[in-house]
């Protein structure tokens, strides 16, 4: 059975990601109007996830190296899209949150990912996409 090959699965899991990535990017004319781009709009949705936090856990959560992010990091907050506060329980770092700027643009781009994956999962059933959706969380 297919779903039990490793590799396979890993195909089709990058296959599936490529697709989604194409689309994502077709669609950003009409939603990125800040011009994040996509590693950017990779650290806004994930400090979504878990804001307030330090950039060395968004690196971590992005599987990325805190340099390569930092000058990110400080093109966000110039177009106003993060912040920056003092960590109270470490001095050494900051904690980022989302402005409302960048709330909003978190929400444009869940919008065109949300669009995406249905065009991509348009084929299945809704008891097959209920499924896909049960074992995603679990992950």
């Amino acid at each position: 059975m297919a779903g039990e090959d490793p590799l396979e699965f890993a195909f089709q899991v990058d296959r599936f990601m490529r697709r989604l990535n194409a689309r994502v990017h077709a669609q950003a004319p009409e939603f990125d109007r800040e011009k994040v781009g996509p590693i950017g709009g990779m650290i806004l949705m994930t400090l979504a996830e878990v804001q307030p936090a330090p950039m060395q856990r968004i690196a971590t959560m992005m599987g990325r190296d805190k340099a390569q992010l930092s000058r990110m990091f400080s093109s966000l907050e110039r177009k106003g899209l993060v912040e920056r506060a003092a960590n109270t329980t470490d001095q050494r770092s900051s904690l980022l949150s989302l402005t409302p700027k960048g709330g909003e643009l978190v929400d444009a781009i869940k919008h065109a990912v949300g669009g995406a994956v249905g065009d991509l999962l348009a084929p299945l059933d809704p008891q097959e996409r209920s499924e896909m959706l049960r074992l995603l969380a679990k992950t």
